[in-house]
């Protein structure tokens, strides 16, 4: 399969310092109250910090499709994808399938080689002789929105 680069719709980069010219997409969230007495306030936690081990390599992708609804990932849900992670049996990843990105399982059996959905009937998509699977970096995070 060829190299495929994401369009700048289809995968955003997170983190501190993405060497961009642009400023790199930062959030923090308050958790707790705190004590009425307590002059403070409320604590911020920054997820950058929490969530994103390489800055330099991670990327925010909009998922679609339910094939991984049973891994607790759901489309329209955003996953977070570390591009420096080697895939292992077992991760969950974003792999190059006909130019395209899917989300599955990685699995790996001796010499087989699969990315698996969750769903029911969605069959395992496996490389054809000669063909190589191309794995784009490994899921280590899904935000998802909440009924409103």
């Amino acid at each position: 399969m060829s190299s495929h680069r994401p369009d700048p719709g289809e995968a955003i980069r997170v983190g501190r310092d993405h060497g961009g010219g642009a400023a790199p997409v930062r959030a923090s969230v308050a958790i707790g109250f705190g004590s009425p007495a307590d002059d403070s306030g409320v604590t911020r936690l920054d997820l950058n910090d929490l969530l994103i081990k390489h800055p330099q390599a991670t990327f925010l992708m909009r998922v679609a499709g339910d094939a991984m609804h049973d891994a607790g990932i759901d489309s329209g849900d955003l996953a977070l994808v570390d591009r420096a992670i080697a895939p292992v049996h077992g991760h969950v990843v974003i792999a190059v399938v006909d130019d395209g990105f899917v989300c599955r399982r990685l699995t790996r059996q001796g010499a087989d080689t699969r990315l698996q959905a969750t769903q029911p009937g969605v069959p395992d998509i496996v490389p054809h002789e000669g063909q190589g699977l191309q794995v784009w970096g490994v899921v280590t995070q899904v935000i998802k929105a909440m009924p409103a």
